[in-house]
């Protein structure tokens, strides 16, 4: 007796899927899994026994052997638990119905879910991953626990079904089969004999007619504009002018950026506040962010993140947890943050190695690591914000209060941020502290989140626009040999430039750095091109090189 069906795993942040094959023969009773199976995979013998003889079915007494295939992949997910006891349940003739009607329903059909020893779905990390990844493969219905399908629901041309336990599950199964309901169809379920926790989303197309390419750019199920909601805003910042200029520049170019200055300056609130100045996210977005947060299990069941990541590590993280790791591969603060902002205060107690691993994602906004389970590159696209004292008491060359530190702790502390990561980023920001006018004056700052989000969102409009067809939409993205000739630079900013690069001795990254700030300021003013006053003006945030 033999049975197939499909179930996933998780190979890095991406979903894999695998096929079930159950063999049920004559024997000594042994239950075996195959394929590569980790720790959590084996024990699936044990949670689907248990589950199968409390949901009222009878568990065979023989030589059973799980087959997970491709081998060449280890199986981590503990998902796979409904697909094997499903499996168990099929091969030994359990689930009612024809062989060939209940083989084609499987055939374009994923189940994932973990067992609990009396036969209820618990939810699983990865599910929407792996949902894509079958959608990408032709599995167009999915069969998952009642929170798993919470957060698939949102998905274009996925029939969803989410269920509390496996019971309920067999009878979806068993009254599809009798119906004939298969390959892509509504999947409507007489509400007498189904969980009323079962999830549809609205696609009614078949199978046939799906081009799997087009699933990210279908019209987003969820409302991306009305639920971004943040408790604080730029409003709440008294005085730092600058700095939100600054910040203003960084949302709308792609921009990273450091501020320096003493403690109590407001850096922190400055780079809490970054996200709700940030355009609302595509539905593209919307899909890698919610994949990536729902792998480590941050995506519960509330459904797609519609609001950008704000990351802020502790200072003692390490070097696998900022860039990720581990025997599975984990993703780390940088790919946590894609899509988002990844703020590091106090960046020069953080670990040197640490802070020099940002490189190559400052970059190329990807992050490769390399493992002896395999290769895995992770988007790291976000936004880098880094905070710093001036020296390790914070009051180096403070006008009101005494440095207490020697030359040499400062130079030491100071160079704790390499000259490579420095330069790699956009904006040096002076940050001090604001004066007791400016506290006690709440009127007298105009730039409101709100205000500074509606420039942003007509900057990036154009750069869009500007980028159309490209494999970059930002300012802060443009590769070096596309400068020139998109960023429609006049000749007397040229000009220019040329006289601050020789009197700056800049390096050849700083100086692509310059004109693309000047491009965003440009932007900022609606300007199609970038005039010598932009350039000043993004020069005046490299006084720190």
């Amino acid at each position: 007796m033999y049975a197939k069906l499909y179930g996933a795993t998780l190979h890095g942040i991406d979903g894999c899927i695998i096929t079930v094959e159950v063999d049920i023969s004559q024997g000594l009773p042994v239950f075996d899994i195959v394929g590569l199976p980790n720790q959590s995979v084996k024990e699936a013998r044990e949670r689907v026994r248990a589950a199968i003889k409390n949901s009222g079915y009878e568990f065979p007494m023989r030589r059973i052997v799980v087959n997970l295939a491709p081998a060449t992949i280890r199986k981590s997910s503990a998902g796979l638990d409904l697909a094997i006891a499903l499996g168990v349940l099929i091969a030994s003739g359990q689930i009612k119905g024809r062989k060939a009607s209940i083989s084609a329903l499987l055939k374009n059909s994923l189940f994932m879910g973990e067992l609990a020893l009396d036969g209820l779905l618990l939810p699983t990390f990865g599910t929407l991953a792996m949902s894509l990844a079958g959608l990408v493969s032709n599995y167009s219905t999915i069969f998952t626990s009642v929170e798993n399908g919470h957060n698939l629901k949102a998905i274009p041309k996925l029939s969803i079904y989410g269920e509390s336990s496996l019971l309920h599950i067999i009878s979806i199964l068993e009254k599809l089969v009798k119906s004939k309901t298969v390959k892509g169809n509504k999947g409507t379920i007489n509400k007498s004999t189904s969980s009323a926790n079962q999830i549809h989303n609205q696609s009614t197309e078949l199978l046939e007619s799906y081009d799997p390419v087009d699933y990210m750019n279908e019209d987003c199920r969820v409302d991306i504009g009305s639920n971004q909601t943040y408790t604080v805003d730029f409003s709440d910042v008294q005085g730092q002018e600058l700095g939100k200029r600054a910040m203003l520049i960084s949302a709308a170019g792609h921009h990273h950026c450091i501020m320096i200055g003493p403690p109590g300056g407001g850096k922190t609130m400055m780079a809490e506040r970054l996200p709700t100045i940030l355009p609302p996210m595509t539905w593209n977005e919307i899909i890698e962010v919610s994949r990536i947060q729902d792998v480590i299990g941050l995506l519960g069941d509330t459904g797609l993140v519609t609001t950008r990541p704000f990351r802020h590590p502790h200072h003692t993280a390490t070097l696998a947890s900022m860039v990720g790791g581990g025997i599975q591969g984990r993703p780390g603060e940088v790919t946590l943050a894609h899509g988002g902002v990844l703020f590091m205060d106090e960046a020069p107690e953080f670990q040197r190695q640490v802070i020099d691993a940002l490189r190559q994602p400052l970059e190329s906004r990807t992050i490769t690591i390399n493992r002896s389970q395999g290769n895995y590159i992770y988007p790291a696209d976000f936004i880098c914000i880094l905070a710093a004292n001036p020296c390790p008491c914070g009051y180096y060359h403070d006008p009101y209060k005494e440095c207490v530190c020697t030359e040499t702790m400062v130079k030491n502390y100071q160079q704790r941020l390499s000259g490579p990561i420095m330069d790699r980023i956009d904006l040096h920001i002076p940050v001090e502290r604001p004066t007791l006018e400016q506290l006690l004056d709440t009127s007298s700052s105009t730039m409101t989140s709100e205000s500074m989000r509606e420039q942003v969102v007509m900057a990036t409009s154009m750069q869009q626009k500007r980028y159309e067809g490209l494999d970059f939409s930002s300012n802060g993205a443009v590769p070096h040999k596309a400068i020139s000739e998109l960023c429609h630079i006049t000749d007397k900013a040229w000009s220019v430039l040329g006289n601050i690069f020789d009197h700056f001795h800049l390096s050849g990254r700083a100086f692509d750095r310059i004109l693309k700030v000047a491009r965003t300021i440009a932007d900022l003013e609606g300007n199609p091109q970038v005039e010598p006053h932009h350039i000043s003006e993004a020069m005046l945030f490299r006084t720190g090189k």
